[in-house]
């Protein structure tokens, strides 16, 4: 036997029987045929209405090979070759902008056809696939605070709401609550969304919050199940300002405290209600004698300020001197004649004296403080510093300021020419208005049961001091 025959049968026994060469096409290449195409997309988005979704074609060839589109994917396809059509969303550079909807959409999917696109009219060719991408939906939410918030009647709680989805993802929403939380419905116990701000206003008046607490209530719009709420326990710990400003002389005042132990919070408060009786109204506080305060104030209006005078009128120019011709003919000493024309103008009118200006207006009397009668029970005396009652008078006005005088007219045109007229007197300045006065102020003991003693020492106390 030949020894190179035998060299090439071994060989071939060891190795096993030839492999049959890969598919070539008729030019030569190796198989490209498409076997199957997918989509993927980033499931680090949020696939919720109104939101944008990068997603990428893979294509898989016969012979394993892939390729993907370019954007997301970070393939060499480009997407110029597709023609995508989107149930529940629109496409556009490699990414599905999801359409806003108001239904709730656990269970639900995006559906996204693509076809070969047509290079002529740019239209849908041949069809390639369709693929369905769940929507994310909403499984729970929780109500937020910054943190440091108030805890007394009047305070506002900035607050926003967490939504949780179903793949463990969230999404934050702060108030202002019709501006960025319209997805949310709320009902408030104790408080009221703030017309300002747009947060939780606690509400001012005490006696309409029960047990010391204030809740707000959180809703998914699209399914009221789901749904947090947020319970603020009030400390009471505040610096209150009871300022009652009037529209002359000030408010007389009426104002009963008293203290009590609120086993709720486990605190000792102030209740102190103010009564202004001119306005008819009342005011009402709970304060805590451990960093709560109070200060009441009742002012006068302010005297309005006296109006400026009015500036003089200039006064009238001067008339022109009144023009004359002369015309003077003579003979020559051969006989022809000369004429000659003399123009005179005569002395110019004197201008017109200026008006004078008008006087300022004197400013308004300022009103005076109103009286301002505390009347306190035995408990409160060891607090008694926490409560600050002060009269405060308006301040008069200013005087409005005086006109300038007119200008005098300018002298008219002539030989000689006219005087100016003399300027006018300027107006006096208006006098200041006198301040107010402020009214009386009064602490007033009282055993506890007094109230009758207390209505008739208020209305004594009234009498001396001029109220109503």
């Amino acid at each position: 036997m030949n020894p190179l025959y035998l060299l090439v049968a071994l060989t071939a026994t060891m190795h096993g029987p030839a492999r049959p060469p890969s598919p070539v096409s008729p030019a030569g290449k190796k198989d490209t045929v498409v076997k199957k195409y997918s989509i993927r997309y980033d499931p680090s988005k949020l696939r919720i209405p109104g939101q944008s979704l990068p997603i990428g074609i893979v294509t898989q060839t016969a012979n394993a090979q892939a390729s993907q589109t370019k954007g997301y994917l970070k393939g060499d396809d480009g997407w110029g070759k597709y023609k995508l059509e989107v149930q529940g969303g629109s496409y556009s550079g490699g990414k599905i902008k999801i359409a806003k909807s108001a239904a709730y959409q656990k269970g639900d999917s995006l559906t996204i056809s693509v076809y070969t696109r047509k290079w002529f009219l740019g239209g849908k060719d041949k069809f390639l696939l369709t693929q369905k991408i769940p929507y994310d939906f909403e499984d729970s939410i929780e109500v937020l605070t910054t943190g440091n918030i108030g805890k007394a009647p009047g305070d506002h709680v900035q607050f926003g709401v967490r939504t949780w989805y179903d793949n463990k993802m969230f999404a934050d929403k702060w108030a202002p609550a019709k501006k960025n939380l319209k997805n949310f419905v709320f009902d408030y116990d104790g408080g009221h969304l703030s017309k300002s701000k747009g947060d939780l206003k606690i509400d001012g008046d005490p006696e309409k919050i029960s047990h010391d607490r204030v809740r707000l209530i959180a809703m998914l719009a699209k399914d009221s199940a789901i749904r947090d709420t947020l319970q603020v326990m009030l400390d009471y710990v505040a610096h209150y300002q009871c300022k009652v400003q009037s529209s002359g002389d000030g408010h007389n005042l009426y104002v009963a405290a008293d203290a009590y132990f609120d086993s709720l919070i486990n605190a000792r408060l102030l209740s102190v209600t103010v009564t202004d009786s001119a306005a008819k109204k009342t005011y009402r506080y709970r304060i805590n004698t451990n960093g709560g305060s109070v200060a009441i104030s009742s002012k006068g209006a302010d005297g309005m300020d006296g109006r400026s005078g009015f500036d003089g009128m200039s006064g009238s120019p001067g008339s022109s001197g009144t023009i004359s011709v002369d015309v003077e003919t003579v003979t020559n000493p051969d006989g022809t004649t000369s004429t000659t024309t003399n123009t005179v103008q005569g002395p110019g009118g004197d201008g017109g004296r200026g008006g004078d200006g008008e006087n300022g207006e004197d400013g308004g009397n300022g009103g005076n403080g109103g009286n301002i009668i505390v009347h306190y029970t035995p408990a409160v005396t060891p607090f008694l510093s926490l409560i600050t009652a002060q009269s405060i008078p308006g301040a008069g006005g200013s005087g409005g300021r005086g006109g300038s005088g007119g200008s005098g007219g300018s002298g008219g045109d002539g030989n000689p020419p006219g005087n100016s007229g003399s300027s006018g007197m300027d107006g006096r300045n208006g006098f200041d208005g006198s301040g107010g006065k402020p009214g009386k102020v009064g602490f007033i003991p009282e055993d506890e049961g007094a109230a009758d003693t207390r209505r008739a020492s208020v209305c004594a106390w009234v009498s001396r001091n001029g109220g109503s």
